[in-house]
């Protein structure tokens, strides 16, 4: 490990961030040769991290174009490692770096205790995203990203997916995070009664550098004991959010969170593309109408092909007591997979919804034992803790 590694032809540069950090944080080395940056990206990446630096600066002296290039590259093919660009910032150069994947963007005139003091947090939250990634504690509990997915709209998807959370809080208070990918029309902060003040558009609008701390300034706590970071109040600011952003901010919450739960829109849009495979279970749903159950079989085929094999799936049926549609044995017939939890019909869940609270809290609901047993598919050696709700705690500091 080398701690920082500059990508300059300027020796002077070089020169200062020695001086700013000399022999801390594991040395500063200068690395150059002309025409570094104008090649193949990729090998560039690998040429830079062969000493497996933990922070890799890009200029100044570098095309700005081509520095984010290689910005892109280094977010795609080594995300444990910290990207700073040092170039004259402005707003646009900012917003794409960041949107890149970049740490920071510095100025090459930075005075001696900024340099520091930018380096010194990119090289903190490197050691950060690297523990997240590789780090194993064989005795901590298991962390779990879980996706939800129907391909129809109207299976009660974002009842589920909130009821899940809510159940995940009562066994982990304040390690559940819920994130509504469901871009325009998310209903996850209506179901959960919250009002945010920021939400997932502000991701891609901040002027900061995109972090754990970033992120988390961006949820909303609940009295449930979880998190929320809300879809945007308004469809159009959809559009700015990409399958990157999806990526880059699931990654920093798994690595913050024991439970991240994922609301998605229906069916397999961009977003649930990018964020399935970061999962570690996906929880597929179905009502009892056979074009849901049709859909639903083509849906688990889509995820053979597309090779979302690893993760673990859990098939739940909505409304499983339903009087038309299809028994549940035929529905566990055609889509090929046994059903792991039945959700049957109940007044409850409709009342829950309109006062936006999860049935789950509701002990005599048939529905919230259900919802409970999909809970305990995750906590196996708890007992269901429903019916409980709980002040939010502050939301975590990163050191």
């Amino acid at each position: 490990m080398s701690g920082l590694l500059v990508a300059t032809p300027s020796e002077a540069f070089a020169a200062r961030l020695t001086e700013a950090f000399g022999t801390e944080a594991g040395g500063v080395r200068r690395y150059w040769r002309e025409g570094l940056c104008r090649g193949d990206a990729d090998a560039a990446v690998l040429e830079l991290t062969r000493s497996e630096p933990e922070v890799v600066a890009l200029g100044p002296a570098i095309d700005p174009d081509e520095a984010l290039r290689l910005v892109e590259a280094f977010d795609a093919q080594r995300p444990d490692v910290m990207v700073v660009l040092v170039a004259e910032p402005s707003i646009q150069l900012l917003e794409r770096a960041l949107r890149g994947g970049a740490r920071d963007v510095v100025p090459p005139d930075a005075s001696i205790g900024d340099l520091r003091q930018a380096f010194a947090a990119a090289l903190e939250a490197a050691r950060r995203r690297r523990g997240g990634l590789v780090a194993v504690d064989p005795t901590a509990p298991s962390r779990h990203v879980v996706c939800v997915i129907a391909p129809k709209g109207g299976t009660g998807k974002t009842t589920v997916s909130t009821n899940l959370a809510a159940g995940l809080a009562g066994h982990a208070p304040g390690e559940v995070v819920i994130v509504d990918l469901d871009f325009q029309f998310g209903d996850v902060a209506a179901a959960l009664r919250l009002r945010p003040e920021h939400t997932f558009a502000d991701v891609t609008r901040t002027p900061l550098s995109v972090d754990a701390t970033t992120v988390k300034m961006f949820l909303t706590p609940s009295p449930l004991g979880l998190f929320a970071l809300c879809a945007p109040e308004d469809p159009v600011d959809a559009d700015a959010i990409t399958p990157e952003h999806v990526r880059q901010v699931i990654s920093m919450l798994a690595a913050e969170f024991r439970f991240v739960v994922l609301d998605t829109g229906s069916g397999l849009d961009d977003a649930t593309l990018a964020a399935l495979p970061l999962c570690t279970d996906i929880v597929t749903l179905t009502s009892t109408e056979v074009p849901s159950v049709r859909a639903t079989r083509k849906e688990y085929e889509l995820l053979d092909a597309l090779g979302l094999t690893n993760q673990r799936r859990h098939f739940v049926v909505n409304r499983a007591d339903a009087k038309v549609g299809l028994p549940v044995d035929e529905i566990e017939a055609t889509v090929g997979a046994p059903a792991d939890v039945t959700i049957p019909s109940s007044r409850s869940v409709p009342i829950a919804v309109n006062q936006g609270e999860p049935v789950i809290t509701d002990r005599r609901s048939p529905a919230a034992a259900a919802l409970g047993r999909l809970v305990s598919r995750f906590v196996p050696s708890a007992e269901p803790k429903v019916g409980l709700l709980r002040r939010a705690p502050k939301v975590k500091e990163v050191a």
